[in-house]
């Protein structure tokens, strides 16, 4: 996988994240939004977002950038890396604190703690989904020696370690996340730092093992007709949208990238994924604040789902490139 096919799918996978942001409540239907299809007591969009789950495409795309850096480059101090992704992010809470105080001033910004708390990415009271940022940020600045640890290891043996670790996690979150987790941001931030790392881990032993090549050539040679691998891919999608559980979710991702890099697609669609990846980042700091805490009227008041999301990712997009310009005037080492 090349640096720019890893930016193209970072491209589908925030569309991803802001279709499931935008759906994941099956008790929104008919409510905020009209569905197209009513299967039983769901509708056909809040199915179809259990086949997005961006945090572990992010995760994986992420170990394999860094692993391909530490191989080849050997840089352990990443604080420039997380330097560039706190500015960018500082620049999104500052307008969005600023217009937030401006429409709801009894709630934003709240009190010293709570503005200290949501710069840090401590405790995110402000938006939800910004949970990520803080164990993330400590992901890469450990990658590094985390790195040199697995290493010493089989990779295979490695995935399966890490495959076990993340069920392990994922199972803790599920029993214990509302009964203590969540309550308890110092535990909760560092417990996520272990349950980020497995997949993060995972991204970079696939590179280690040249996983996605000889994966895009195996594809290549038993569905040769580019029309077969897009069959492949839509069936692989609506058999994840089968299974309402994230157990299975890790070898989806894997699935989805080998045949996604596999399918012959159009120049046009490969622009415009560059376009959205670019920004990626920054979209998923921004577009649940429209969808979530400061439009929500205005983006479900489309009615239409994909107009809905058509609107927020138009709106999400062009937000992210005005904070990139600013980032890089604030930071002018974030234009690199």
């Amino acid at each position: 996988m090349t640096k720019q096919e890893s930016i193209i799918i970072k491209g589908v996978v925030i569309l991803f994240m802001i279709y499931g942001h935008l759906f994941l409540c099956p008790e929104w239907s008919g409510m905020m939004y009209d569905p197209i299809l009513q299967i039983g007591t769901v509708s056909f969009e809040y199915i179809l977002t259990r086949a997005t789950g961006p945090v572990g495409f992010y995760l994986l795309l992420g170990g394999y950038g860094m692993y391909y850096i530490y191989t080849n480059k050997y840089i352990k101090n990443q604080l420039p890396r997380i330097r560039n992704l706190y500015v960018n992010f500082w620049i999104v809470l500052f307008l969005y604190v600023l217009i937030g105080h401006i429409v709801k001033p009894d709630v934003y910004p709240g009190s010293i703690k709570t503005l200290i708390y949501n710069a840090t990415g401590y405790s995110t009271t402000y938006n939800g989904e910004w949970w990520f940022l803080l164990p993330y940020s400590l992901v890469v600045l450990s990658s590094y020696w985390v790195f040199k640890l697995v290493d010493r290891f089989n990779p295979l043996l490695v995935i399966l370690g890490c495959i076990f670790g993340l069920f392990a996690t994922s199972f803790i979150i599920s029993r214990f996340g509302s009964q203590y987790l969540y309550s308890h941001h110092l535990i909760y931030n560092l417990f996520l730092y272990f349950h980020l790392l497995w997949e993060f881990v995972i991204g970079a032993m696939l590179l280690k093992m040249d996983f996605f090549r000889k994966a895009k050539l195996k594809i290549k040679k038993y569905l040769s007709r580019n029309i077969y691998v897009v069959c492949a891919l839509i069936l692989l999608v609506a058999l994840r949208c089968l299974f309402d559980t994230s157990a299975v979710h890790i070898f989806y991702i894997i699935a989805f990238i080998a045949l996604f890099l596999s399918i012959s697609r159009w120049t046009f669609l490969d622009k415009c994924l560059i376009i959205l990846g670019k920004n990626s980042m920054n979209m998923w700091f921004i577009h649940t604040i429209f969808c979530y805490y400061l439009c929500k009227d205005f983006i479900y008041g489309f009615r239409y789902p994909i107009i809905i999301f058509i609107v927020t990712t138009l709106l999400s997009l062009g937000c992210a490139i005005m904070v990139n310009k600013l980032s890089s005037l604030v930071s002018p080492k974030n234009r690199k």
